[in-house]
Formats: structure tokens, sequence, C-alpha cells
């Protein structure tokens, strides 16, 4: 999934730059951001660019503005989380560790839960895709960058076999951030080669069927994961 407001938007440099702080921690809840003056300066644009700029922020739940007291910072829990912009701006290109155990604990909470539903529901097609997937896996364990890729494709399967357009849905939001941290703990053949027992045992259980031991099967990866990101070290998942 793309970023909303993309370069050549003529606002784009607003909501991105000021947008980019606010998610990093620059401009904390609370804090006034800067005056007009100051940011149709810094960041070059035209006053009405910069207006509409911090609409679009404002609509991501990032800003709010009152007359009386200028715009400020709102607070995290009224922010969109799941905003395909704020995602990038949290996850890209340096998650923090604190961002890495939350995605952690996500996966945690969807991923088995899908494979369940895979296993229960999937089409002749779709257990096929899973295959494809997995045979793409077994091909680039060696290759990092695309076996970051492969396994990318591979989960993205899954949630398509579970036909659960909202679960889809979430897992394709949430694609920006989980494409941002494969690259974290998929380092090498070695990583990666220790992974895909784990894989083959979901494709296969959905493969055959067996809801439960899908779900078991890709709890013990993303449980793997996760203990990983609680280290400090996130293993291939």
């Amino acid at each position: 999934m793309t970023a909303a407001y993309p370069a050549r938007a003529r606002h784009a440099q607003v909501v991105h730059g000021l947008g980019a702080r606010i998610v990093r921690g620059a401009l904390a809840p609370g804090d006034t951001v800067p005056t007009e003056d100051e940011l149709v300066s810094e960041l070059r644009v035209g006053r009405s660019a910069l207006r509409e700029g911090v609409k679009v922020l404002a609509g991501k739940g990032l800003l709010e503005s009152r007359t009386s007291a200028g715009t400020r910072v709102r607070p995290r829990e009224s922010w969109n989380l799941l905003d395909p912009d704020v995602l990038t701006w949290r996850f890209a290109p340096s998650p923090s560790a604190g961002d890495i155990r939350a995605l952690a604990g996500l996966r945690v909470a969807l991923e088995p839960g899908a494979a369940r539903l895979a296993a229960e529901s999937a089409t002749a097609e779709q257990r096929s895709a899973i295959t494809v997937a997995m045979a793409r896996l077994w091909a680039t364990v060696d290759d990092p960058g695309a076996y970051v890729e492969a396994d990318l494709a591979f989960h993205r399967a899954v949630f398509a076999a579970a036909n659960n357009d909202l679960l889809l849905y979430v897992h394709d939001v949430i694609s920006v951030a989980l494409t941002a941290i494969r690259p974290l703990h998929t380092r090498s053949g070695g990583h990666n080669r220790e992974s895909l027992a784990g894989h083959e045992r979901v494709a296969v259980a959905i493969r055959r069927g067996h809801h439960r031991k899908a779900e078991d099967a890709m709890r013990a990866i993303v449980e793997a994961a996760r203990a990983g990101a609680l280290r400090g070290i996130s293993p291939a998942g």
C-alpha cells in the first residue's frame, strides 16, 4: 500500500516533512508547530500549500488548529496509526525497538488466526498459491533481498487464503511496516534457513485442511519473531 500523498502533490512537502517530524518525536504531543511564516520559509512552499498540508495532517489525527492557541500536535491516541503515511513515518527507514515489538505483537494477534482460517476455507487455487510461495522461499533462501520479498508474499498468500476481506485489508494496510522490518531479521541464509521448516509446516497444514496445525505452526513462527524483538534481535519470520 502506497503513501496517500505522493511527492508530486504540491503540498506533499508539508505533509511528509511535518508529519514525519511529529510521528518520529521531533514534535511531541501538545507542542505548538512553528508559525506559518517559519514553515513557509523552512519548507519552501506557498501559504496555500502549507494550509492544505496542515489540513491533511489534521485529517490523519496528528494536528489540531485553534484560533486562540495556534496549531498543536494532538495526543498520540488521536492519531490514525493505520494510515499508510503514518506507518511509513513510523517504521521507515529505521523503526525503534518499541515499534518493532508493537508490530511483532500485532503479528501474534493476527497471523495464527489467518492461518487457521486459510486451512478451513482456502480454495484449490489459493492452496496452490501458497505452495508456489513456499517454493519461492526455498529458492531464495541464500539471497536475503529476494527472500524478504518471498517471505512477504508467503504471508500475504496465507491472509488471502483466509477469505476474510477485513483481515486481508488490515494486512495490506500494515504492509508498509512489515516491509520495513523484514530486512532487519532476514539478514543471512543461515537465519532464513532456520525459518523454512516452520513455514513448510504452515503450508502443508493449510494444503491438507488441518486448521489447528496451521494455527499452531504459524503461532510458532510469529512467537519466535516476537521473542527476538523482545531481545532486540528479530529472527527470521
